[in-house]
């Protein structure tokens, strides 16, 4: 099972996260993205809690960042999440993730640097699949928390080239999404993600007067399954307001007893490079 600092650090596989075949979702000129580098803030706290739930507040911050690398994309995440407990007892896990990934998708770089109240973890390797993507398996190299290999299933998608999947689908009128995905969160195999992509609305976000969060969004809900799930439940759910540019308006992350909501509080356009 994932615990609840991994899924705490999947938004860059759901902002930047997912019916058919991936190969439905092949790049094509009706389909392009059109991605808007940028910055956000989000505000985390509880949504709800079951009744008899040990966890009774979470309060945070999380940032994140997504540049044009000019032959890739980088991202970084920065979160602090404090959770109280009924019980009096509580834990803050504070966690940097960066990424840089080549836009073709066959080129993956990770790095994890995390603490979740016993001492810092840090995870760090390179992913690499052939392309055409879909086309062979490919390999993973750890460096920490010490070095290994694993070997990904053919049809394995990275972060970015997952989200931006996720858009042409959600833009071209499909409403499902399954590929297994490796995000490098921890050193294991990939996480299979089915996501029910929503109709594209355009209600104006009235909190944020930005112009590149009020434009047509596609609310969708993404179900995660480790690679040690079993049966037909996921690990964690999570609903997604994300725009064709690529920015989440919210996010909403269900655990089995409460969910963390991430609202947007800031966001900024970034410039694109000179390549």
């Amino acid at each position: 099972m994932l615990d609840r600092a991994r899924a705490a650090a999947v938004l860059a596989v759901a902002v930047l996260g997912v019916a058919g075949v991936v190969a439905e979702t092949k790049a094509s000129p009706a389909t392009a993205v059109d991605i808007l580098p940028h910055r956000a803030l989000y505000k985390v706290t509880l949504d709800k809690a079951a009744s008899g739930s040990s966890i009774i507040d979470v309060q945070g911050r999380m940032g994140f960042e997504w540049r044009d690398a000019c032959d890739g994309w980088a991202v970084e995440q920065r979160y602090a999440m404090e959770f109280s407990r009924a019980d009096g007892d509580g834990s803050v896990i504070q966690s940097t993730y960066s990424t840089w990934e080549s836009k073709a998708g066959d080129i993956y770089r990770f790095f994890v640097k995390r603490d979740r109240g016993g001492g810092e973890e840090r995870i760090e390797g390179k992913a690499v699949m052939p392309l055409p993507l879909g086309s062979a398996p490919g390999k993973v190299t750890f460096a920490e928390p010490e070095e290994s290999e694993l070997n990904l299933p053919k049809d394995t998608l990275f972060p970015t080239e997952h989200t931006i999947r996720m858009i042409q689908a959600a833009t071209s009128g499909k409403r499902f999404l399954r590929a297994p995905v490796f995000d490098g969160g921890e050193p294991e195999a990939p996480s299979l993600i089915s996501a029910v992509l929503g109709e594209g609305r355009t209600d104006a976000l009235p909190s944020i007067k930005a112009e590149a969060v009020q434009g047509t969004y596609y609310p969708s809900r993404l179900a995660w399954f480790g690679p040690d799930s079993e049966g037909s439940e996921p690990d964690f759910e999570m609903s997604i307001e994300v725009l064709a540019n690529g920015i989440a308006r919210s996010i909403l992350v269900y655990y089995s007893d409460f969910s963390v909501r991430m609202s947007l509080e800031e966001v900024e356009a970034l410039p694109s490079p000179d390549c």
